[in-house]
């Protein structure tokens, strides 16, 4: 099943999703299409998220992580759990592997063993994408890091994605082309515009950061809608390595000029950052998020605030007012004990005098 063949309604599903992730994922299912067929057994390495399965609704994808998902990705049905570098599977046990935005996140030590292990289980194919060590990438993944921490809290998982990025340095396209290259031929794909990349990040965490979804997906479906096939080009973010295992089928190479081919031919093929401009103006808003909205939600939190600052300061004067009441009656109380102590003190000496002791005999004597 191609994308021009899905419903009207599977692809606006799809179109919805954020464009780094729809771009990563329509492109392996291209690739598939174009390779080995869509009801090919695909492998899914690092794909816990069980993305690729939405995209290849015909295929038997099995999906390996190294980790369980995180709850807001829909589960892979067939998730296996085990390390890249050390996969549970025999010798040619897919028609093709897919590893998507995986590899920068193994450490450096064990990448040449991660891709020795992808051609050895793939059988025909098998593409590898992710964001390499090319020039502007690095500076991207900072320049986005810095963006995103000043948003959100620094839990926030893209921070933790970033960071092994970052930390882990991006692996290297040629020596990465090079492994592959050992178990047949291998061509490049760009994917992922690198000007017009950075700037969608950063709209799409704009929008995310204002707290409603539906801004988020309807622009996001306007950059999928419009720009992926046009962002197969350089310089760009990610580059995808397809790897040929067989001696039949078509060169790889054929298969990266031709999607190439169609980028430069797009409308949208030229990259700039009118897109930031436009949409974090919110030009390209169609929701109930608009800007006199946020507008009117803010003015509507900040009189809540004076209020709620004016009601705590009229009980902090209540409070001081009881409180000067509570110390000024506690001394009354005081002086009114001091006084009934020193009366109790005077009758006590006045029933001890010589004339009220006798004075209390004789009425005692008269009683009788």
């Amino acid at each position: 099943m191609s994308w021009e063949t899905l419903t009207a309604a599977e692809q606006d599903h799809l179109l919805r999703r954020p464009f780094d992730h729809f771009a990563r994922y329509r492109l392996a299912a291209e690739v598939v299409e174009r390779t080995v067929g869509p009801d090919a057994r695909v492998l899914d390495l690092g794909g816990g998220p069980g993305t690729l399965a939405a995209f290849l609704p015909e295929a038997d994808v099995t999906a390996t992580d190294i980790v369980a998902p995180s709850s807001w990705h829909e589960q892979a049905p067939d998730l296996v759990l085990a390390d890249g570098a050390q996969l549970p599977f025999a010798d040619d046990a897919f028609d093709a592997v897919v590893t998507l935005d995986t590899l920068e996140h193994v450490v450096p030590a064990s990448r040449s063993s991660f891709l020795d292990e992808i051609g050895r289980v793939a059988a025909r194919w098998a593409l590898v994408v992710c964001p390499f060590g090319t020039p502007g990438v690095p500076d991207a993944d900072i320049a986005l890091r810095a963006y995103v921490r000043n948003r959100f809290a620094d839990d926030l998982p893209t921070i933790g994605i970033l960071n092994e990025h970052i930390n882990y340095g991006h692996p290297n396209l040629a020596a990465s082309r090079d492994r592959l290259a050992a178990f047949g031929l291998v061509a490049t794909i760009p994917s992922g515009r690198l000007d017009r990349w950075l700037a969608g990040m950063i709209t799409f965490f704009h929008l995310l950061s204002l707290g409603d979804d539906e801004p988020v997906e309807v622009v996001q479906r306007f950059l999928n809608r419009n720009l992926y096939e046009a962002d197969l080009q350089g310089p760009a973010y990610r580059h995808g390595l397809l790897l040929r295992l067989t001696d039949d089928g078509p060169d790889p190479q054929s298969i990266a000029d031709a999607l190439l081919e169609r980028a430069i031919a797009d409308p949208h093929a030229e990259a700039d950052l009118d897109l930031l401009r436009l949409v974090l103006t919110e030009e390209l808003i169609d929701s109930s998020a608009s800007q006199a909205d946020l507008q009117a939600r803010l003015d509507l939190t900040a009189e809540a605030e004076r209020q709620t600052r004016k009601n705590a300061e009229g009980l902090e004067q209540a409070l001081a007012v009881a409180e000067a009441e509570r110390v000024n009656l506690a001394a009354q109380i005081q002086e009114v004990q001091a006084q009934r102590d020193a009366l109790q003190a005077d009758l006590d000496r006045i029933m001890q005098h010589p004339a009220v002791r006798v004075r209390r005999a004789v009425k005692r004597l008269l009683d009788r």
